[in-house]
């Protein structure tokens, strides 16, 4: 059984920075940076790819406090859901490209790079959760659960960062080779979200797995697009990046494979 200790904390002077919040605000960080230098990589302007993921995190933001008070009601405190999170951030990512003029597979192919750094960004933002330990699930005797002061219970934090650590890893073994557009958007949803709907069993709350089987869903259509549209998405060497003045909207790659 793991021990548990209190949230860490930096203070200086009046302020106290809690590691929850550093490593959130690590998780942006990072994420952001992958982001934009896969964006680069395949020939989208940085500067475009900027603003459409500042769109998204935004209303991803806005979407997760949303839901915490539709799920659990005006009484509960101020926090997020996750799952709202994913659909705002997702409707938003939508929206942005239809205004744009983008087609479907440059949406996709925009939607397909975030969903790349999202385990590593989920992955250190659950490190924070684990450290506050603001997840607690049902309580259990498990080698895997936590002391906590009222009793030893899982920490769905912990869980679902030791889960991330993998899938983190079989992300960039995956991208060793060209993948076809749309397909760590898929493979995330299923596999995270399939993961989420298992996580929700042994939560306190019942009633939680409509955001998981929402992530496999859209996580099966998306594999099927990929599957349909093999044709990996152009790398910088082949299709150099437009300057951010350019029209947003581009046509498709020829079915050519780059070097």
């Amino acid at each position: 059984m793991i021990p548990y200790f209190p949230q860490p904390a930096l203070t200086l002077g009046p302020v106290q920075i809690h590691a929850f919040g550093a490593l959130a605000a690590l998780a942006v960080v990072l994420g952001g940076r992958v982001i934009m230098i896969r964006a680069h990589r395949q020939g989208i302007p940085v500067e475009q790819m900027f603003r459409f993921s500042f769109w998204v995190y935004a209303s991803a933001m806005v979407g997760a406090v949303v839901s915490k008070f539709i799920m659990d009601g005006p009484q509960s405190s101020l926090g997020v859901r996750s799952a709202g999170g994913i659909a705002g951030g997702f409707v938003a990512a939508m929206v942005w490209c239809r205004h744009r003029g983008l087609s479907l597979y440059e949406s996709v192919r925009r939607l397909d790079i975030v969903a790349y750094a999202m385990p590593l960004a989920w992955m250190i933002g659950r490190l924070g959760c684990t450290l506050a330990h603001d997840h607690r699930g049902l309580a259990s005797t498990s080698w895997i659960a936590v002391k906590f002061p009222e009793g030893p219970r899982y920490d769905l934090g912990l869980i679902e960062f030791l889960y991330l650590i993998p899938l983190t890893l079989l992300f960039k073994i995956l991208d060793r080779r060209p993948r076809p557009v749309g397909f760590f958007l898929g493979l995330y949803g299923i596999l995270y979200g399939g993961f989420r709907v298992w996580l929700d069993t042994l939560h306190i709350q019942p009633n939680r797995f409509i955001g998981g089987c929402v992530a496999v869903f859209f996580g099966v259509l998306f594999s099927l697009y990929a599957w349909r549209n093999p044709t990996p998405p152009p790398s910088s060497r082949s299709s150099p990046a437009l300057p951010s003045s350019a029209p947003d909207s581009s046509a498709r790659p020829s079915s050519t494979t780059p070097p």
